[in-house]
């Protein structure tokens, strides 16, 4: 019975074999779909790569981010500007000055108040202090043995709470960034062998690479101040004998010490009044701001207190940020927020207010002073060039 009907089956497939031609004919549009897919498979391969890729530079980024801002800035990762991650910076925000105030650094925001106490240390007056431009070291001279000694020139880790005493100087300064030490005193500065500069003597000015240990010096006199250009190119120096203030030389330092340092022409002019005073530099936007405070006296009726922004380099005529008979200017303080002063106000007679002969800081504003806030006890300030902002 079951292979009658198998015989049957074969029979009617036979049959209907024979209905069907023996060539299917293929679609009209057979060629357009095998492009369209291997387009397709191409794609899904492209885009699959592409995202494996873009998750690798994912991960990449993350981990710079990470090591770059819990690494207490000690790793430093090159990335490409889209991938660029802020550099830490070791100073509060908001520090435009420091002060070196007795036996502490402390810095100091827009408005004058502390925001950090820097260094405290147990012995000596700290008589100048300074950040370098990348904001972690900070460096400063103590003095132990009075103003005219040699002091400590001291460098302090401002994220390792740690400092080194790195040599001795009467006065001093630090390159922009920190490769470099200007040094003033007599005796073997360059092998730590610093000596007082005597009345009547002439000390020296050396240049010490920290690095390579070469050094370049000038002999020179009364020096009472130093300070690097921004570029570290040059430094100025301050000369103010017992008689009154010279002015300030220019000193070129060149780009691999061992040779002297020169002395470029430039002192101040005769616009300044040819009266006893002090003198005082500091570096700020536009160029260096140059103080000059005048000692009153009744044949001279000069400007008690007069501020000029020069180019040492140049010859062009001066820029008199302020001039006034009315205020005793003791410091100036140039920063990318303004130029800040330390005065008091020139009380004429006899009945003079306690509240006005107190030092205060102001803020120079289209040639007159802004009060910012009283300070009994500024110390001796410096700006604080902002991060990033250098060079």
């Amino acid at each position: 019975m079951r292979d009658a009907l198998e015989q049957q089956l074969a029979s009617r497939l036979r049959t209907l074999g024979d209905t069907v031609d023996e060539e299917l004919p293929p679609p009209v549009d057979l060629e357009r779909q095998v492009l369209r897919r291997r387009r397709n498979a191409q794609a899904k391969r492209r885009w699959s790569s592409f995202g494996v890729a873009a998750a690798i530079v994912a991960g990449a980024t993350t981990v710079a981010v990470v090591r770059g801002t819990t690494g207490g800035g000690s790793i430093r990762i090159a990335t490409s500007p889209t991938t660029a991650v802020p550099v830490r910076d070791s100073l509060q925000p908001g520090t435009v000055m420091l002060s070196a105030r007795g036996r502490y650094v402390i810095s100091l925001d827009t408005n004058g108040h502390t925001n950090a106490t820097m260094v405290e240390t147990q012995h000596g007056d700290i008589k100048y202090a300074r950040a370098t431009d990348d904001h972690r070291a900070l460096w400063y001279l103590s003095l132990k043995n009075g103003s005219n000694a040699c002091g400590d020139v001291v460098r302090a880790d401002i994220e390792g709470r740690t400092s080194t005493i790195v040599t001795h100087a009467v006065a001093f300064d630090v390159s922009p960034d920190g490769s470099r030490l200007a040094l003033y005193g007599a005796g073997d500065l360059v092998h730590d062998r610093c000596s007082p500069v005597n009345d009547g003597t002439s000390g020296r000015v050396v240049v010490l690479d920290l690095s390579t240990s070469s050094s370049s010096a000038l002999t020179v006199g009364n020096v009472t101040s130093l300070r690097w250009s921004p570029d570290g190119s040059y430094l100025v120096a301050v000369s103010c004998p017992p008689a009154g203030c010279e002015g300030f030389r220019t000193i070129v330092v060149p780009r691999e010490l061992g040779a002297p340092l020169a002395v470029a022409p430039g002192k101040w002019g005769s616009y300044l009044p040819r009266t006893i005073h002090s003198a005082s530099v500091a570096f700020g936007p536009g160029g260096l701001y140059l103080l000059e405070s005048v000692v009153p006296v009744p044949s001279e009726p000069s400007a008690t207190a007069r501020i000029d922004r020069v180019d040492p380099r140049a010859v062009r005529a001066p820029v008199t940020v302020f001039s006034s008979n009315g205020w005793d200017v003791s410091q100036v303080v140039p920063t990318t927020t303004g130029t800040y002063v330390v005065a008091t106000r020139v009380q004429a007679g006899a009945a003079k207010s306690p509240d006005a002969a107190r030092p205060g800081l102001y803020r120079v504003a289209a040639g007159r002073l802004v009060s910012v806030r009283s300070l009994p006890d500024p110390g001796v300030l410096s700006p604080v060039t902002p991060l990033g902002a250098a060079g």
